[in-house]
């Protein structure tokens, strides 16, 4: 026994005296960073990709990234953009808000050889919230899978989206997106990606923030392939309109006459955003038409293009009135709830969650697919109705807005404790996602074949217990939706 426990000493002294692993380093166009190693990814966090929008620079164009001497220490999350945060886990998180929070946040393989596939992440929350510091955001799991995965901060609010008169530019939370890609462009090599491989990918705002980047002429290039999750072909404010709530919003504070910007840019940032409903503008420079005008034209990238949405999509409106949902039908609304209806009858609830998800989500997909498929690009749609566990035993019949995307990013800490169902469809979505950014096609060995969006009669991915491809899916509904 005494032999034992002396040679178990030995071997734990011995082992406590090995060095630690070091740090993984890489040198970027600014300097040197080092990140962290765990399990076979490097990650790099917090990096600053253009210059952080603080004091004059309130409201004006991305700038140049900042430079530094010596390493940067790159191994934690950088702050969020400010916000007045409802979603949940950014109010569990607590997270730390600052005006100097445009970074991005980087894992990758830790052995890799030759270019890698690079995917993009762009966050959802209506463009007034969320951050790339999520917890569900981290990127691991995906790179195991062999790809660069990149996560953005931008501009949110009216800090992002702002139309005050004398302001050069508008949408800037658009222009941050822009220079992150840019900034890829010049520096991803360093991490192992393929700058000429890049996946743009988002959900809901990330989403429709993917559709507008395939249509602006300034993000023409940057960005190879495209996954638009729940990301709607939106109608944006004009440029009038903007202009008008802006000076109204300024009115509010105070702030008017020759002095009315710099008064706002030293107005508190959480001012600022309170009670901010602002996004996206038809500028004529970012966004220089209608985005569904844009696809329905063909004027918007030709790449490979996947889209998609969840089941009930419309739980996020909640059982109210929904007035302003059904009133836009006029006389035409007892014609298209006899379409919904064609299997049976639906409550008033019922109905309008599935009118909502048809109109501005699934309805959105098939639109933009076709109009790639008819471009000559391959084109994915998917309806994602697979129910986790937690959602079965709560009750719930249908995949709520974002609920596909834990199922993508995975499980994070909690994958121990996830059911082999659970954690099998996760697989599934990992490799249909990642299949599409190494190659544009999600098909791969052993998962259920996933025809293109294409012909008379294109067929949709219903992923749910068993993924099937439908031909024409819910076409009647999607064609009873659109306005005369």
């Amino acid at each position: 026994m005494a032999i034992r426990t002396t040679l178990l000493g030995f071997l734990i002294t011995a082992l406590l005296a090995l060095p630690a692993a070091a740090a993984p380093t890489v040198t970027i166009e600014q300097g040197a960073l080092t990140g962290v190693s765990d399990n076979g990814v490097d990650a790099y966090k917090g990096i600053p990709y253009v210059a952080p929008p603080i004091g004059p620079l309130r409201w004006q164009a991305p700038g140049p990234a900042p430079h530094w001497q010596g390493t940067r220490d790159a191994s934690a999350f950088g702050p969020i953009c400010p916000q007045h945060p409802t979603e949940g886990q950014l109010v569990r998180a607590n997270l730390p808000q600052s005006e100097d929070c445009l970074t991005l946040n980087i894992w990758t393989p830790e052995s890799r050889a030759g270019k890698l596939p690079v995917m993009v992440w762009i966050h959802g929350g209506g463009f007034t919230q969320g951050a790339s510091s999520v917890p569900r955001f981290d990127g691991a799991a995906l790179a195991r899978r062999g790809v660069v995965l990149v996560s953005i901060n931008y501009r949110l609010g009216r800090l992002g989206f702002f139309a005050y008169p004398g302001l050069d530019q508008v949408n800037f939370g658009l222009l941050d997106q822009i220079a992150a890609l840019q900034w890829v462009q010049r520096n991803i090599a360093a991490f192992g990606g393929d700058p000429a491989n890049v996946t743009l990918f988002g959900e809901s705002a990330g989403g429709a923030s993917v559709n507008i980047l395939m249509v602006s002429p300034l993000a023409k290039g940057l960005f190879a392939k495209a996954i638009s999750e729940s990301g709607g072909l939106f109608q944006t404010d004009g440029l009038s309109e903007a202009r008008t709530n802006a000076l109204t919003f300024a009115a509010k504070l105070g702030a008017a006459g020759p002095t009315a910007l710099a008064t706002l840019r030293a107005t508190d940032a959480a001012r600022i955003v309170s009670d901010d409903e602002s996004g996206p503008i038809l500028d004529g420079k970012v966004l220089t038409e209608e985005i569904g005008d844009s696809f329905a034209a063909g004027r918007m990238a030709k790449i490979p293009f996947l889209a998609g949405s969840n089941s009930d999509e419309g739980s996020q409106i909640g059982d109210g009135a929904n007035d302003w949902l059904t009133q836009p039908f006029g006389d035409r609304l007892a014609a298209v709830r006899a379409v919904y209806e064609t299997d049976g009858k639906l409550t008033d609830v019922e109905f309008k969650h599935q009118l909502f998800s048809d109109r501005f989500f699934a309805g959105s997909a098939a639109i933009a697919a076709a109009a790639i498929a008819r471009a000559g690009a391959p084109a994915y749609v998917y309806r994602f109705g697979f129910l986790a566990d937690l959602a079965r035993r709560r009750g719930l019949t249908g995949v709520p807005h974002g609920g596909e995307m834990v199922f993508i990013f995975g499980f994070g800490a909690l994958a121990a404790f996830a059911p082999p169902q659970d954690t099998a469809m996760s697989a599934t979505m990992q490799a249909y996602w990642t299949n599409f950014a190494k190659t544009g096609d999600p098909n791969g060995e052993g998962l259920p074949p996933w025809p293109k969006f294409e012909g008379p009669a294109p067929q949709t991915l219903v992923i749910d217990d068993a993924p099937h491809a439908v031909a024409n899916f819910r076409k009647a509904q999607f064609d009873a939706v659109r306005q005369p």
